[in-house]
């Protein structure tokens, strides 16, 4: 054996850590799916065991064999959650580079640990989020913002790879050392003993890893559902994976094009300008095509029930997304109404609306000033909290969104099936 080639892996070992986790007294069973795609590498370059992003594990083969299965077994749900979690990703997304990277290790080590522990595995070489003065139950992202602001710990206050070192950790070329926390499945900086990128062994990629996330994100809702338990950051995740929450002035831009979108196809002929095949016939005059814009009419919702910031931010969602449709302000009627219609403008900025009222609420006086309007409107948008009646029938030849305002939290009443409903939480 050669010195620069590792003893081989006791993979009967391994395995038995998997089968640990997976089984009572343990009883992770979710991880499973993950556990066996990941590909196990030996190195004496690491002192115990990580991970990288392609989803291989590299375990020193001397401590594998004299490491308890449980503590292994520890080790190794350990650095699973680094790739279940992404944070070799969300570093990314953060811009998170060498000066930073001790930061971001130990800020997304607090986070598993705590999984871990509510997962009746704690780990007592990762840091704990008060010693660190870190709020527990927040993100790695919220203890990173805390983190990078603190001052370097000097050398033996932590435990090593965990602690919050001064950004010297690696090699010249930028990749980081041995004993840098868990691999670059951590903070996504590759590390010198890692397989470089093309190399002929197997990997996880990118699409293979999403579609693990999602088993194992199902798989342990139903585990947490039979037991009882709710692990804080795992929960989260689980709830990011399958229950994404899309930003609602998104969806209602969304909403307000595609309600738009028809009247952005019709076309119609005029004569106020040649038509471009003029030329083809020359003793004929032709018209020319033009397709007009689509007509908006916003309802606000102006009664006492009403938010005074919710209504701020979505009059400024809203005048986003008609900035977007490229509808001239002098198009967008704007009615402010309550009980009854108060105020009829047209507008170029949502902070010029004025919005009287502040009674009861009746916004079927509202959606009919809106429809008997003339030029009649392509799109109504409705914002309010929901708390008012409706008509029976939708205003004729004319869409309708209707953004339902509410606090996180808050379940906000039904609107008429007629109309494109939008629930815009914020706050």
């Amino acid at each position: 054996m050669t010195p620069s080639q590792p003893p081989p892996l006791d993979l009967d070992r391994l395995a038995a850590a998997k089968l640990w986790l997976v089984s009572p007294p343990a009883d992770q069973p979710y991880l499973a799916t993950a556990l066996y795609a990941i590909h196990p590498v030996a190195t004496s370059d690491v002192p115990t065991l990580t991970a990288d992003t392609a989803w291989r594990l590299y375990l020193n083969p001397l401590w594998l064999a004299s490491t308890p299965v449980p503590l292994v077994a520890r080790q190794l749900a350990h650095v699973t959650w680094h790739l279940l979690a992404e944070h070799a990703d969300r570093a990314a997304t953060l811009d998170v580079g060498r000066d930073g990277a001790a930061a971001w290790r130990t800020a997304t080590d607090v986070t598993v640990g705590e999984i871990l522990e509510r997962s009746g595995l704690a780990d007592h070489g990762l840091p704990a989020a008060q010693p660190l003065g870190l709020r527990p139950g927040r993100s790695a992202e919220e203890h990173f913002a805390v983190l990078g602001r603190l001052p370097a710990v000097p050398a033996g206050a932590a435990p090593p790879g965990h602690g919050l070192a001064d950004g010297r950790g690696g090699a010249d070329d930028g990749r980081g050392s041995a004993d840098d926390g868990c691999g670059s499945a951590a903070d996504g900086l590759g590390r010198g003993y890692e397989v470089p990128a093309g190399a002929d062994l197997p990997r996880v990629d990118a699409l293979q890893a999403g579609e693990i996330r999602r088993r194992v994100a199902i798989e342990f809702r139903r585990h947490v559902t039979s037991r009882g338990t709710e692990p804080g950051e795992a929960l989260r995740w689980v709830q990011h994976l399958l229950d994404p929450v899309v930003p609602w002035s998104q969806v209602l831009g969304a909403a307000v094009r595609r309600a738009a979108g028809w009247a952005n196809g019709v076309t119609d002929y005029t004569y106020s300008r040649p038509s471009r095949r003029q030329a083809a016939s020359p003793r004929v005059v032709l018209a020319a095509t033009r397709r007009p814009l689509p007509r908006v009419a916003v309802v606000v919702d102006t009664s006492a029930s009403m938010d005074d910031g919710l209504l701020a931010q979505a009059l400024g969602e809203v005048d986003g997304a008609i900035r977007g449709l490229g509808v001239p302000g002098g198009d967008v009627t704007v009615l402010a109404c309550d009980a009854a219609v108060h105020a009829v403008s047209t507008v170029r900025r949502g902070r010029d609306v004025p919005l009287a009222g502040g009674g009861g609420t009746d916004l079927r006086e509202g959606l009919a000033a809106a429809a008997s309007s003339r030029p009649r409107p392509d799109v109504v948008v409705v914002l309010t909290d929901g708390y008012t009646l409706w008509p029976l029938h939708p205003p004729r030849a004319t869409a309708t969104v209707v953004a339902v305002l509410h606090r996180r939290g808050d379940a906000p009443p039904p609107t008429p099936p007629w109309a494109t409903r939008v629930e815009c939480a914020v706050g």
